[in-house]
């Protein structure tokens, strides 16, 4: 239905397309303003991929807002007139701005297209050639990300323009809005979710507590002086004994009743077993051994406290992680283990891990260095405030690749599966790879996705002049983490390989425009308002 009325619309802009080439090609010879028109009945007839590109981004959008908890944006035949006629008009005028060059913004081109509003908002983008590729750039944007995730628009419009002469030859322009007259969509309903305590503590908030379609709310329990939880019933049955309780993204009425009980034993501590493990290995710490007698343990807490300075990727969890990190001799890293059960008594446990040096000296000496799955070496470095906190090297015929569809050939090295932890959810960091020969012609860096499968991921990556070093840029909860979270840690399976000779790439054949670049090519936010 979306594809339909793309396609229908179009007739109704030519007349409007054709009056704008007409305007900028006064004074120009004949020959070339017949060209120009001939290219503008290409361009608005070739709709069909189009219609499909701008249906995609819908879709893409509409997954982002699912992640999020948001309900899905609804197709507006208005502000999709609104955005295709921007992208064509800066494509034909060649500019890039929100403001066209006849000075019209976003809010007049959203009511010349007959949509009244009481919210609305713009993104643009320009050289991307792929919706993926654009809802990457946006999603990477903090702004634009906004628009994308604000849970105050109910509708979309898409326009996509292809411009072969022009200078980014893509363009690309999202309209959002809420029609004037709607409070929310979809219409948000309350339920009701009651939290009781019995002797011993407290939870709060307590009460019949009303909570919005869709919103999340925690419960913090509190036992008294000498007492813990002894039993958490939601909706009447046992879960684990905590004392924080969250219900997300709430849909129906609830209850949460809580039980305390003297709280007679402390904990038991258990860091797990002594580990010997080589330079580059991926550690895991295990604390799931460590028990109370008489309700649970509710929280963790590891500390290093000897060796090597190493960062794990939460130090709250149950089994962190880490890689061992570079050195010069053979190191013992000691981690101490604290657990406290829900009346807040502790006890402590220590655990330490033997590392050996595994003898690769070709990178330099602060890379993690280790060995590949094809018996080559590599050499991994995260940026200041990045640390590396999960590495696999797998191998590429193993039966942990389940989706083979368009997998690169040739993947010289294995495919790396590997964690950065930042030190802010959110922000970017760049990763340095140590090659041991210079890359051949002809490979590029190949990403995994659960969502997207295989896809090439080098107009993030940058080579040194003799292609013994690859720089990648990736994003938490944006470009380059699998996990499309802002959880503080950047997921990453990817390697190094030629294109699968049976899939055709459609990204190259159109052109390229303004490539992967976003820092030039997107657009100022455009904010909303409620009236």
């Amino acid at each position: 239905m979306v594809r339909l009325l793309h396609n229908y619309s179009r007739l109704f802009q030519l007349a409007s397309i054709l009056k704008k080439i007409d305007t900028i090609s006064r004074g120009i010879t004949p020959v070339r303003r017949v060209l120009s028109l001939f290219a503008c009945c290409f361009f608005l007839f070739s709709g069909p991929v189009y219609a499909d590109f701008e249906s995609e981004v819908i879709d893409l959008v509409n997954v982002e807002r699912d992640a999020e908890g948001l309900p899905p944006l609804t197709y507006d035949a208005s502000l999709a007139d609104a955005a295709r006629d921007h992208s064509e008009d800066m494509g034909l005028q060649d500019y890039f701005s929100h403001t066209s060059l006849d000075e019209r913004t976003a809010r007049d081109r959203i009511e010349d297209a007959g949509y009244t509003w009481n919210a609305y908002g713009e993104n643009i983008a320009a050289g991307q050639p792929t919706p993926e590729d654009v809802i990457d750039g946006w999603m990477s944007s903090s702004g634009h990300r906004a628009n994308i995730l604000n849970p105050n628009f109910c509708d979309i419009g898409v326009g996509y323009a292809y411009v072969a002469d022009s200078t980014y030859r893509q363009y690309w322009t999202q309209d959002f809005g809420r029609r004037s007259g709607i409070s929310s969509c979809p219409e948000t309903a309350t339920y009701t979710i009651t939290a009781t305590a019995g002797p011993g503590g407290s939870i709060a908030p307590q009460g019949n507590i009303a909570v919005d379609q869709g919103s999340d709310i925690t419960f913090t329990i509190t036992p008294a002086a000498g007492y813990s939880v002894a039993e958490v019933l939601v909706d009447g049955g046992a879960v684990d004994i905590a004392i924080i309780y969250t219900f997300s993204n709430v849909g129906s009425s609830h209850s949460i009743a809580i039980e305390f009980a003297l709280n007679q034993f402390p904990p038991t501590a258990d860091a797990g077993p002594d580990q010997d493990v080589v330079e580059g290995a991926t550690v895991t710490l295990d604390g799931s051994q460590s028990s109370d007698p008489n309700d649970a343990v509710v929280t963790y807490q590891w500390t290093q406290t000897g060796g090597p300075a190493t960062t794990v990727s939460d130090a709250n969890a149950v089994r962190p992680t880490f890689v061992a990190a570079p050195i010069t001799a053979d190191a013992a890293v000691v981690f101490q283990l604290t657990v406290y059960d829900s009346g807040g008594d502790s006890d402590s446990d220590t655990v330490e891990i033997t590392i050996t040096e595994n003898e690769i000296h070709t990178f330099p000496d602060d890379a993690i260095t280790f060995q590949t799955p094809a018996n080559s070496v590599l050499g991994f470095k995260p940026d200041n405030g990045s640390h590396l906190v999960w590495l696999l090297p797998l191998d590429p015929e193993s039966d942990e690749i389940t989706n083979r569809n368009g997998m690169p050939q040739n993947l010289i090295y294995g495919l790396m599966d590997f964690k950065i932890k930042v030190d802010i959810p959110g922000s970017s960091t760049t990763l340095t790879i140590f090659l041991p020969e210079p890359m051949p012609q002809g490979y590029k860096w190949y990403k995994y996705s659960q969502s997207r499968g295989w896809y090439d991921y080098s107009s993030h990556v940058s080579l040194n002049g003799d292609r013994t070093r690859l720089s990648i840029t990736l994003v938490d909860g944006g470009t380059g983490d699998d996990d499309r979270q802002q959880n503080g840690v950047i997921e990453d399976p990817s390697g190094l390989g030629t294109a699968d000779s049976a899939v055709v790439s459609g990204s190259t054949a159109s052109g390229g425009g303004g490539g992967g670049c976003f820092i030039g090519t997107l657009g100022e936010n455009f904010k909303w308002w409620r009236f």
